[in-house]
């Protein structure tokens, strides 16, 4: 178990959770802001969506670009986190011993990237500090964005020794 940083009453901060798309079903949103809304005890945390690029029928590598270029100059002086399905995996205690390192080694502001629903461009990968998988299967972004929004809220109840992980 992670133990609690001294002075941890609440952590300063900021985890983007920065989406390619918005949300088209509500409950997915309302399921999102659900658990940013518990998390914001411990630490700011927020939900930012990029504009997803029209799919064409003869190449999406367009529209990546295009999403790259408008994610990029947000990982600027950040840590940066991609989801990827060959991205590195974590249990959920792994993944809350992750995040408390980089708070205690003083990182202020952390993104958490969703793809579209054609990926990523590797551009945003090759610039990530690091990648992450949830599973090698592949998710659409709005479940992933439930998920991490879950997996947050639930590294800083196990930093907090609090039941909801039980």
């Amino acid at each position: 178990m992670v133990g609690c940083p001294e002075g941890c009453d609440r952590i300063i901060m900021l985890i983007n959770i920065l989406s390619v798309g918005l949300p088209k079903d509500k409950h997915v949103q309302y399921l999102t802001d659900g658990y940013l809304e518990r998390t914001k005890k411990y630490t700011s945390v927020s939900l930012k969506t990029i504009k997803q690029e029209p799919l064409t029928s003869n190449s999406n590598t367009e529209a990546l670009r295009k999403e790259a270029k408008n994610l990029v100059h947000l990982m600027e002086d950040c840590y940066n986190i991609v989801m990827d399905k060959d991205g590195d995996m974590m249990s959920s205690e792994l993944f809350a011993n992750f995040l408390n390192k980089r708070i205690m080694s003083g990182i202020k502001v952390m993104n958490i990237i969703i793809g579209g629903p054609t990926g990523i461009d590797v551009s945003v990968k090759q610039r990530a500090d690091k990648v992450l998988s949830l599973s090698p299967m592949t998710f659409p972004h709005e479940l992933t964005m439930v998920i991490i929004a879950e997996q947050i809220y639930r590294a800083f109840a196990i930093m907090h020794g609090l039941p909801y992980h039980k």
